[in-house]
Protein backbone atom coordinates (compact mmCIF):
# COMPACT_ATOMS: atom_id res chain seq x y z
CA UNK A 1 0.00 0.00 0.00
CA UNK A 2 2.89 2.37 0.72
CA UNK A 3 3.85 2.31 -2.96
CA UNK A 4 0.67 4.07 -4.10
CA UNK A 5 1.30 7.10 -6.32
CA UNK A 6 -1.59 9.50 -5.74
CA UNK A 7 -0.77 11.43 -8.91
CA UNK A 8 -1.60 8.39 -11.02
CA UNK A 9 -5.02 7.78 -9.49
CA UNK A 10 -8.09 8.65 -11.52
CA UNK A 11 -10.16 11.36 -9.79
CA UNK A 12 -13.32 9.85 -8.23
CA UNK A 13 -16.66 10.41 -9.94
CA UNK A 14 -17.92 12.16 -6.81
CA UNK A 15 -15.76 15.15 -7.77
CA UNK A 16 -17.57 16.93 -10.59
CA UNK A 17 -16.05 18.85 -13.47
CA UNK A 18 -17.92 22.14 -13.23
CA UNK A 19 -18.68 24.71 -15.91
CA UNK A 20 -20.70 27.90 -15.46
CA UNK A 21 -21.74 27.82 -19.11
CA UNK A 22 -23.07 24.26 -18.83
CA UNK A 23 -25.05 25.04 -15.68
CA UNK A 24 -26.49 28.20 -17.26
CA UNK A 25 -27.50 26.26 -20.37
CA UNK A 26 -29.28 23.68 -18.19
CA UNK A 27 -31.06 26.47 -16.31
CA UNK A 28 -32.22 28.09 -19.55
CA UNK A 29 -33.41 24.78 -20.99
CA UNK A 30 -35.48 23.99 -17.91
CA UNK A 31 -36.79 27.56 -17.74
CA UNK A 32 -38.05 27.36 -21.32
CA UNK A 33 -39.66 23.96 -20.67
CA UNK A 34 -42.00 25.66 -18.21
CA UNK A 35 -43.74 27.35 -21.16
CA UNK A 36 -46.21 24.89 -22.69
CA UNK A 37 -47.20 27.25 -25.50
CA UNK A 38 -44.69 26.97 -28.36
CA UNK A 39 -45.07 30.60 -29.44
CA UNK A 40 -44.48 31.84 -25.88
CA UNK A 41 -41.51 29.51 -25.55
CA UNK A 42 -39.99 30.81 -28.78
CA UNK A 43 -40.50 34.41 -27.71
CA UNK A 44 -38.94 33.78 -24.30
CA UNK A 45 -35.98 32.03 -25.95
CA UNK A 46 -35.30 35.25 -27.86
CA UNK A 47 -35.60 37.22 -24.62
CA UNK A 48 -33.11 35.17 -22.59
CA UNK A 49 -30.66 35.24 -25.49
CA UNK A 50 -30.20 38.96 -24.77
CA UNK A 51 -27.70 39.67 -21.97
CA UNK A 52 -29.43 42.89 -20.97
CA UNK A 53 -32.74 41.27 -20.07
CA UNK A 54 -33.54 41.09 -16.30
CA UNK A 55 -34.68 37.48 -16.59
CA UNK A 56 -31.32 36.61 -18.18
CA UNK A 57 -29.52 38.24 -15.26
CA UNK A 58 -31.61 36.21 -12.81
CA UNK A 59 -30.78 32.98 -14.63
CA UNK A 60 -27.08 33.88 -14.62
CA UNK A 61 -27.19 34.72 -10.92
CA UNK A 62 -28.89 31.45 -10.02
CA UNK A 63 -26.45 29.49 -12.21
CA UNK A 64 -23.52 31.17 -10.48
CA UNK A 65 -24.94 30.35 -7.04
CA UNK A 66 -25.36 26.72 -8.10
CA UNK A 67 -21.76 26.69 -9.32
CA UNK A 68 -20.55 27.92 -5.92
CA UNK A 69 -22.69 25.35 -4.09
CA UNK A 70 -21.46 22.45 -6.24
CA UNK A 71 -17.85 23.58 -5.92
CA UNK A 72 -18.26 23.64 -2.14
CA UNK A 73 -19.63 20.11 -2.36
CA UNK A 74 -16.50 19.11 -4.28
CA UNK A 75 -14.33 20.61 -1.56
CA UNK A 76 -16.33 18.82 1.15
CA UNK A 77 -15.83 15.51 -0.65
CA UNK A 78 -12.08 16.14 -1.02
CA UNK A 79 -11.77 16.90 2.69
CA UNK A 80 -12.83 13.31 3.42
CA UNK A 81 -10.30 11.72 1.03
CA UNK A 82 -6.68 11.34 2.06
CA UNK A 83 -5.60 11.91 -1.55
CA UNK A 84 -7.00 15.46 -1.60
CA UNK A 85 -7.39 16.44 2.06
CA UNK A 86 -5.06 19.12 3.42
CA UNK A 87 -4.36 21.26 6.47
CA UNK A 88 -6.67 20.83 9.43
CA UNK A 89 -8.97 18.57 7.38
CA UNK A 90 -6.10 16.12 6.93
CA UNK A 91 -5.17 16.45 10.62
CA UNK A 92 -8.65 15.28 11.58
CA UNK A 93 -8.73 12.57 8.93
CA UNK A 94 -5.55 10.81 10.10
CA UNK A 95 -6.69 10.66 13.73
CA UNK A 96 -8.48 7.39 12.99
CA UNK A 97 -5.05 5.74 12.71
CA UNK A 98 -3.76 7.41 15.87
CA UNK A 99 -1.50 9.78 13.93
CA UNK A 100 -0.80 13.44 14.59
CA UNK A 101 1.14 15.98 12.55
CA UNK A 102 4.74 16.18 13.76
CA UNK A 103 6.76 19.29 14.57
CA UNK A 104 9.82 19.70 12.34
CA UNK A 105 11.08 22.82 14.09
CA UNK A 106 9.44 24.25 17.26
CA UNK A 107 8.30 27.86 17.50
CA UNK A 108 10.82 30.37 18.86
CA UNK A 109 9.30 33.35 20.66
CA UNK A 110 12.64 34.56 22.01
CA UNK A 111 13.64 36.20 18.72
CA UNK A 112 12.27 39.24 16.90
CA UNK A 113 10.17 38.68 14.92
CA UNK A 114 9.03 35.41 16.55
CA UNK A 115 9.46 32.28 14.45
CA UNK A 116 6.42 30.09 13.92
CA UNK A 117 6.72 26.35 14.28
CA UNK A 118 7.55 24.41 11.11
CA UNK A 119 5.17 21.49 10.87
CA UNK A 120 5.21 18.24 8.95
CA UNK A 121 4.02 18.76 5.37
CA UNK A 122 0.72 17.38 4.09
CA UNK A 123 2.59 15.00 1.76
CA UNK A 124 4.70 13.58 4.59
CA UNK A 125 1.69 13.23 6.90
CA UNK A 126 -0.26 11.54 4.12
CA UNK A 127 2.63 9.12 3.56
CA UNK A 128 2.72 8.16 7.25
CA UNK A 129 -1.04 7.63 7.17
CA UNK A 130 -0.58 5.08 4.39
CA UNK A 131 2.25 3.35 6.26
CA UNK A 132 0.33 3.23 9.55
CA UNK A 133 -1.41 -0.09 8.90
CA UNK A 134 1.97 -1.73 8.22
CA UNK A 135 3.08 -0.50 11.64
CA UNK A 136 0.64 -2.99 13.20
CA UNK A 137 2.61 -5.96 11.88
CA UNK A 138 4.67 -8.03 14.33
CA UNK A 139 6.81 -9.56 11.56
CA UNK A 140 9.05 -6.54 11.00
CA UNK A 141 8.29 -5.69 7.33
CA UNK A 142 10.19 -2.90 5.61
CA UNK A 143 7.21 -0.54 5.57
CA UNK A 144 6.72 -1.04 9.32
CA UNK A 145 10.24 0.16 10.07
CA UNK A 146 9.68 3.10 7.73
CA UNK A 147 6.50 4.07 9.58
CA UNK A 148 8.11 4.03 13.02
CA UNK A 149 11.21 5.84 11.75
CA UNK A 150 9.11 8.60 10.17
CA UNK A 151 6.96 8.85 13.30
CA UNK A 152 9.98 9.13 15.61
CA UNK A 153 10.68 12.75 14.64
CA UNK A 154 9.24 15.30 12.23
CA UNK A 155 12.70 15.92 10.77
CA UNK A 156 12.89 12.46 9.21
CA UNK A 157 12.36 13.13 5.52
CA UNK A 158 12.96 9.69 4.05
CA UNK A 159 13.86 6.18 5.19
CA UNK A 160 15.32 3.09 3.57
CA UNK A 161 15.70 -0.38 5.03
CA UNK A 162 18.54 -2.62 3.87
CA UNK A 163 18.64 -6.28 4.88
CA UNK A 164 21.86 -8.10 3.83
CA UNK A 165 21.27 -11.59 2.41
CA UNK A 166 23.99 -13.13 4.57
CA UNK A 167 22.60 -11.69 7.82
CA UNK A 168 18.98 -10.66 7.16
CA UNK A 169 18.33 -9.98 10.85
CA UNK A 170 21.02 -7.25 10.94
CA UNK A 171 19.14 -4.33 9.43
CA UNK A 172 20.68 -1.09 8.23
CA UNK A 173 18.21 1.80 8.44
CA UNK A 174 19.20 4.93 6.53
CA UNK A 175 17.47 8.24 7.22
CA UNK A 176 17.44 11.60 5.45
CA UNK A 177 16.91 14.79 7.47
CA UNK A 178 14.50 17.13 5.73
CA UNK A 179 15.62 20.35 7.43
CA UNK A 180 19.30 19.69 6.75
CA UNK A 181 20.90 21.60 3.86
CA UNK A 182 22.34 18.47 2.30
CA UNK A 183 19.93 15.90 3.73
CA UNK A 184 22.56 14.37 6.00
CA UNK A 185 21.09 13.39 9.37
CA UNK A 186 22.60 14.67 12.61
CA UNK A 187 23.80 12.23 15.25
CA UNK A 188 21.04 13.52 17.52
CA UNK A 189 18.37 12.52 15.01
CA UNK A 190 20.06 9.18 14.35
CA UNK A 191 19.95 8.46 18.10
CA UNK A 192 16.27 9.41 18.33
CA UNK A 193 15.31 7.06 15.51
CA UNK A 194 17.57 4.31 16.87
CA UNK A 195 15.77 4.49 20.21
CA UNK A 196 12.37 4.40 18.54
CA UNK A 197 13.21 1.35 16.42
CA UNK A 198 14.85 -0.53 19.30
CA UNK A 199 11.67 -0.57 21.34
CA UNK A 200 10.47 -4.12 22.00
CA UNK A 201 6.98 -3.18 20.84
CA UNK A 202 8.37 -2.12 17.45
CA UNK A 203 10.97 -4.68 16.34
CA UNK A 204 10.75 -8.47 16.36
CA UNK A 205 13.01 -9.96 19.03
CA UNK A 206 15.42 -11.40 16.45
CA UNK A 207 15.93 -8.17 14.47
CA UNK A 208 18.87 -5.87 15.15
CA UNK A 209 18.26 -2.56 13.37
CA UNK A 210 21.09 -0.03 13.18
CA UNK A 211 20.27 3.52 12.12
CA UNK A 212 22.65 5.55 9.93
CA UNK A 213 22.58 8.91 8.26
CA UNK A 214 22.12 8.59 4.53
CA UNK A 215 25.32 8.99 2.51
CA UNK A 216 25.13 12.19 0.49
CA UNK A 217 26.28 12.23 -3.14
CA UNK A 218 26.79 15.76 -4.47
CA UNK A 219 26.04 16.68 -8.06
CA UNK A 220 25.54 19.83 -10.09
CA UNK A 221 23.51 20.63 -13.18
CA UNK A 222 25.00 22.70 -15.99
CA UNK A 223 23.12 23.00 -19.24
CA UNK A 224 22.83 25.15 -22.35
CA UNK A 225 19.41 25.70 -23.89
CA UNK A 226 19.46 26.64 -27.57
CA UNK A 227 16.38 28.70 -28.36
CA UNK A 228 14.81 30.25 -31.44
CA UNK A 229 15.46 33.92 -32.14
CA UNK A 230 11.79 34.76 -31.53
CA UNK A 231 11.63 33.06 -28.14
CA UNK A 232 11.00 35.07 -24.98
CA UNK A 233 14.24 34.27 -23.21
CA UNK A 234 13.28 35.41 -19.71
CA UNK A 235 10.09 33.35 -19.74
CA UNK A 236 11.84 30.26 -21.10
CA UNK A 237 14.65 30.48 -18.57
CA UNK A 238 12.23 30.85 -15.65
CA UNK A 239 10.11 27.90 -16.81
CA UNK A 240 13.19 25.72 -17.30
CA UNK A 241 14.50 26.66 -13.85
CA UNK A 242 11.11 25.93 -12.26
CA UNK A 243 10.96 22.51 -13.94
CA UNK A 244 14.51 21.66 -12.91
CA UNK A 245 14.04 22.81 -9.32
CA UNK A 246 10.90 20.68 -9.04
CA UNK A 247 12.78 17.64 -10.37
CA UNK A 248 15.67 18.23 -7.95
CA UNK A 249 13.17 18.50 -5.09
CA UNK A 250 11.41 15.27 -6.06
CA UNK A 251 14.72 13.40 -6.34
CA UNK A 252 15.87 14.48 -2.87
CA UNK A 253 15.04 11.04 -1.58
CA UNK A 254 17.06 7.97 -0.69
CA UNK A 255 17.99 5.82 -3.68
CA UNK A 256 16.56 8.16 -6.33
CA UNK A 257 19.13 8.33 -9.12
CA UNK A 258 19.64 11.45 -11.22
CA UNK A 259 19.05 10.43 -14.81
CA UNK A 260 20.23 12.41 -17.83
CA UNK A 261 17.08 11.39 -19.70
CA UNK A 262 14.96 13.02 -16.99
CA UNK A 263 17.06 16.20 -17.04
CA UNK A 264 16.68 16.47 -20.82
CA UNK A 265 12.94 15.96 -20.43
CA UNK A 266 12.40 18.73 -17.88
CA UNK A 267 14.64 21.20 -19.76
CA UNK A 268 13.39 20.56 -23.30
CA UNK A 269 10.34 22.79 -23.02
CA UNK A 270 8.34 24.49 -25.77
CA UNK A 271 10.55 27.09 -27.49
CA UNK A 272 13.79 25.21 -26.85
CA UNK A 273 15.31 23.72 -30.00
CA UNK A 274 18.17 21.79 -28.42
CA UNK A 275 19.50 20.97 -24.94
CA UNK A 276 23.15 20.38 -24.14
CA UNK A 277 23.94 19.07 -20.65
CA UNK A 278 27.55 19.30 -19.52
CA UNK A 279 27.00 18.34 -15.87
CA UNK A 280 26.37 15.69 -14.76
CA UNK A 281 28.37 13.95 -17.47
CA UNK A 282 26.50 10.70 -16.86
CA UNK A 283 23.69 9.27 -14.75
CA UNK A 284 24.21 9.65 -11.00
CA UNK A 285 23.30 6.16 -9.82
CA UNK A 286 22.31 5.91 -6.16
CA UNK A 287 21.67 2.89 -3.98
CA UNK A 288 19.46 2.55 -0.89
CA UNK A 289 22.15 4.05 1.35
CA UNK A 290 22.58 7.21 -0.72
CA UNK A 291 20.73 10.41 -1.58
CA UNK A 292 21.62 13.12 -4.07
CA UNK A 293 22.28 16.74 -3.16
CA UNK A 294 22.33 19.37 -5.90
CA UNK A 295 25.11 21.85 -5.10
CA UNK A 296 24.72 24.15 -8.10
CA UNK A 297 22.45 24.87 -11.05
CA UNK A 298 23.73 26.81 -14.08
CA UNK A 299 21.36 27.17 -17.04
CA UNK A 300 22.39 29.33 -20.00
CA UNK A 301 20.46 30.37 -23.09
CA UNK A 302 21.98 30.60 -26.54
CA UNK A 303 20.52 31.45 -29.92
CA UNK A 304 19.86 28.45 -32.13
CA UNK A 305 21.28 28.88 -35.62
Amino acid sequence: MAGINFNQLTPPKLIEDLSFESILAERKTYFLSLYSDESERAEMAKTIARESEPVTKLLEESAFRELIFRQQRNEDVKALMVMYSSGSDLDNLVIDRNIQRLVVSPADNTVVPPLAAVMETDDDLRYRYILAMDGLSVAGPESSYKFFAHSADGRVGDVSVVSPEATPYLLDIYILQNDSETGSASQELVNIVQTALSDETVRPCCDRPTVHSVNIVNYSVQAILYVAQTAKNSTLLQQAMDNLNQYVKEQRRIGRSIRLSALYSVLHISGVEHVEITQPAQDVILDQSQAGHCTDIDIQLRAYE
